[in-house]
């Protein structure tokens, strides 16, 4: 019974885990880190690899705690979670694809997609200070690390799919 609890439980603390991951260090040392969207890659993995465990309620919770310890408009993430789960959802697995570099191409694209609308949001509505060469380094280094990120990801699910048959 405990088993199978925490079995079903764990995607959600797993991201959270890594949500807070990504944002602990930036509190020390005044947001002067260069950081990956660790999370961001966590939540895209989750969804391609089991989307049928994430429901939207969940992402929307994702994307506001995001959001919240980010320190910008909150609800810009959960609109991006909300967006890639339906567009997995309607697409029938349109995100993972049989060759990775067309998957790893499409998340390229979304995180690009994701860090452009986020700037141009927060710069709209809110005196925003943004260092181009810091997030630059950080897209970088997020699509570097999305291969390790989607295998290790994908040896989780496969292990608890295992365990739930």
């Amino acid at each position: 019974m405990i088993n199978s609890f925490f079995l079903k439980i764990f995607p959600f603390v797993f991201i959270l885990f890594f949500i807070y991951l990504e944002f602990s260090p930036v509190y020390f040392f005044e947001n002067k880190l260069i950081k990956p969207f660790l999370a961001f890659s966590m939540v895209y993995c989750w969804i391609c690899h089991d989307i049928g465990k994430f429901r939207p309620i969940w992402l929307l919770i994702f994307g506001l705690f995001y959001d919240f310890l980010q320190d910008g408009i909150i609800g810009v993430s959960a609109l991006f979670f909300l967006f890639i789960y339906h567009f997995q959802r309607k697409q029938s697995g349109n995100l993972l694809s049989f060759d990775f570099k067309e998957t790893w191409v499409r998340f390229l694209l979304l995180l690009f997609f994701y860090v452009v609308c986020n700037y141009l949001i927060n710069s709209l509505v809110e005196d925003f200070d943004y260092d181009l060469k810091k997030n630059f380094i950080s897209f970088i280094l997020t699509v570097i690390l999305f291969p390790m990120i989607f295998i290790i990801i994908e040896k989780i699910t496969l292990r608890f799919k295992g365990y739930d048959e």
